[in-house]
């Protein structure tokens, strides 16, 4: 049906309209509506201050990639500090530098107990030889003309004893040796994993000094426990 005034025009008809909606409903949207800006807002502090931490980051190693030798700096380049900066960014890499190296340490000083007992017994042996060997020499004060004989067979059992020795520490020193490698490539993996830059498993002498020189710079930048 259309309305018509003096004109001629069409005029739709004047209808005082108010919606039939529950309070509780418009309070919820309003709650829903305002959670959501503040939601927007924290992720916008968020952000600013994750760029702050980035550049104080960045800016640090920057300094410190200064105090290196020439042929360090040369691998160390603006886009891959600064991807290591932003990987540091929620605190996960500090984390796993601290298990690390509680890690390290439990396992050098059970490794440094391992090789201390061989020395400890090594020492014993020797100990016992030398108080054997003067045991015969002092037997031979009432039979001298066997001295020379014993004098030669307490150097045999000597040099004998020191190559076993010798051997039995080169042995364990070896199995020290891998024992430390393998803690070196499990680092290895674990940084790679953790998405810091330049790190993989490796033992190219220039790829762990340029690792190791990264780990000192994340270790500076870890904040106080």
């Amino acid at each position: 049906m259309a309305y018509y005034g003096g004109g001629g025009g069409y005029r739709p008809p004047k209808v005082n309209y108010l919606p039939n909606i529950d309070s509780n409903l418009l309070a919820t949207v309003r709650d829903e509506m305002n959670r959501k800006e503040e939601e927007k807002r924290e992720q916008q502090r968020k952000r600013e201050a994750d760029s702050r931490k980035v550049a104080y980051y960045l800016t640090q190693l920057q300094a410190m990639v200064r105090e290196l030798p020439g042929n360090s700096k040369s691998k160390l380049t603006f886009d891959i500090l600064s991807a290591i900066a932003t990987s540091l960014l929620d605190g996960t890499v500090f984390d796993i530098v601290r298990g690390l190296e509680d890690i390290q340490q439990l396992t050098e000083r059970n490794l440094l107990n391992k090789r201390m007992k061989l020395v400890n017994s090594h020492k014993a042996q020797r100990m016992e030889m030398t108080k054997r060997h003067n045991k015969s020499i002092e037997d031979c004060q009432q039979r001298p003309h066997n001295l020379p004989v014993v004098e030669r067979d307490n150097l045999e059992e000597k040099q004998k004893l020191e190559a076993k020795l010798d051997n039995e520490m080169m042995q364990l020193d070896q199995k020290l040796v891998l024992e430390l490698d393998q803690i070196v490539c499990d680092q290895q993996a674990t940084f790679e994993r953790a998405g810091v830059p330049l790190f993989f498993v490796t033992n190219n002498p220039e790829d762990t000094r340029i690792q190791m020189h990264i780990l000192e710079f994340i270790q500076r930048l870890m904040p106080s426990s």
